[in-house]
Formats: C-alpha cells, sequence, structure tokens
C-alpha cells in the first residue's frame, strides 16, 4: 500500500529512527544558471514522519556546502514549490542531500521524485545564445541532432540581436 520510492531501512518489522541519501552531481551546463525550486513528491506524509532537504551548488565539483531556504547550513527545506536559495546561482554543479526521519518505528517518509528546477543563462531550455560575434559579418549556422536531419544556413548575416527559428524534421 505504500508507493515505490526512498525511505528508511526496515529491520525486524520497524523502519530506522532517521537516514539520509545525497544525490550524485548534475552539471547544468554552464556558471550563468539560476536556480529558481524544489519540487519533491507526494507531499502527503504520515504526521510521524518527515522529509527534509538541502542543496549544494559550486563551479569546481568538489566543495560541497549544503544549505536551506535561508542560505545557512541550519536550515532545511520541507515545503514543496520552494525557492531555493540565490547563493545557489551562478554555479554550474547541483547536489541535494535528503534526510529521512520518523519518530514511529511503525511508519517511513517516502520520497518517489524530486526536481530541482532552474535555468541556465539568460535563454530558455532549446534555446542557444552566442556572444562575441561581429555585426556585418556572415557565419555559418548549422543545427543537428541524431534522428533529425541537419539544419544549415551557410550565410547567416549578423546584425545585431536577432533570433533564427529552426524547426528540425525526422
Amino acid at each position: 500500500s505504500v508507493p515505490t520510492g526512498l525511505r528508511l531501512e526496515k529491520t525486524a518489522g520497524d523502519y530506522a529512527a532517521s537516514g539520509w541519501l545525497e544525490s550524485s552531481t548534475f552539471d547544468t551546463g554552464t556558471d550563468a544558471t539560476n536556480f529558481t525550486t524544489l519540487t519533491f513528491a507526494p507531499l502527503a506524509q504520515d504526521p510521524t514522519t518527515t522529509l527534509r532537504f538541502q542543496v549544494a551548488a559550486n563551479n569546481d565539483a568538489t566543495t560541497w556546502d549544503y544549505v536551506g531556504p535561508d542560505g545557512t547550513s541550519a536550515t532545511y527545506y520541507t515545503v514543496s514549490g520552494t525557492n531555493l536559495h540565490a547563493s545557489l546561482d551562478g554555479n554550474r554543479y547541483v547536489r541535494y542531500k535528503v534526510f529521512l526521519d520518523t519518530s514511529n518505528a511503525k511508519n517511513t517518509p517516502v520520497l518517489t521524485s524530486i526536481g530541482l528546477n532552474y535555468v541556465s543563462g539568460c535563454f530558455s531550455p532549446g534555446q542557444s545564445m552566442f556572444s562575441n560575434l561581429t555585426a556585418g559579418n556572415n557565419y555559418t549556422v548549422e543545427v543537428n541532432m541524431a534522428g533529425y536531419q541537419t539544419y544549415s544556413a551557410p550565410s547567416t548575416t549578423i546584425g545585431g540581436n536577432q533570433v533564427l527559428e529552426v524547426l528540425l524534421h525526422h
């Protein structure tokens, strides 16, 4: 009757009082990343249990200083949809820790999904931005993805800020 997900260890019919899991490192692809919200499910937990989260981000993929919603290690994210602290912004690599606790050995918190929402750079997912191009010069624009036909625009003249929309076909 309990959904599949992360839960406390059960031994001889009783759950451990607490436990934690540290995620693997996720690479956002750029240090121009703005982290937005932490979401998780399920939202409803047994009242004798708690799920708590902390998040760490850096640019060296080795220094992990976990923080909660006030930007310190003394607090935890406990509400799905909470804004991530601004101190995480400007970092390429991210991890989270989830802490599971129960005050009743017959009950465990359950985590079935987690999301760390972010935007990399000043563009939306699926978009690219090129800086330091010289206005008036011709450039070749080529877009390709496995399973799709390659798009090529061999003589694209740059004239300030502009948008090129490319639709790829199977």
